[in-house]
């Protein structure tokens, strides 16, 4: 699958379907500014976080090139990602995606926000493989308005 990685911001979901702590709302039932904005940020983390492990399981996998997330991964992480998919290849043959009965490989879960500081996030993201479910363990870190990926732990 050699498809480009989109990322692309949440949308915000309506009061209506969100279930909130009374003291995150202001006294006319509005919310308030800097926590709506910090919910804004933390979707954000994880869209991008479960944008990012899914590509990197796909290319792990053989069926996606890693110059589609080379934007958004530090460069010397995207190398070893890069090695692993080689050593990959040569112990393991791919499958085209054709053959697996599926066009999405890996399909995402749900995604955990550790925000450690303003600029380092720790994420982490459950994906089902088609033989299994996995975790990834990401770490973003806010470079001037976009996140990177500078760390990388599958289980």
């Amino acid at each position: 699958m050699n498809a480009p990685l989109t990322l692309s911001r949440p949308q915000a979901t309506t009061s209506s379907t969100r279930r909130e702590h009374p003291r995150l709302r202001g006294a006319h039932g509005h919310d308030r500014g800097p926590d709506r904005e910090v919910g804004d940020e933390s979707e954000r983390i994880a869209a991008t976080a479960t944008s990012l492990a899914v590509a990197c399981l796909e290319i792990l996998s053989g069926v996606r090139r890693s110059e589609t997330i080379a934007r958004w991964v530090d460069p010397q992480l995207l190398e070893r990602i890069d090695h692993r998919a080689q050593l990959r290849a040569e112990v393991a043959p791919t499958h085209p995606p054709a053959e697996l009965g599926s066009p999405r490989v890996v399909q995402p879960g749900t995604a955990h926000v550790c925000q450690v500081t303003p600029t380092v996030a720790e994420v982490t993201v459950i994906v089902a493989t088609p033989n299994r479910f996995r975790a990834v363990a990401v770490r973003l870190e806010l470079l001037t308005t976009r996140w990177t990926l500078t760390a990388l732990q599958t289980m």
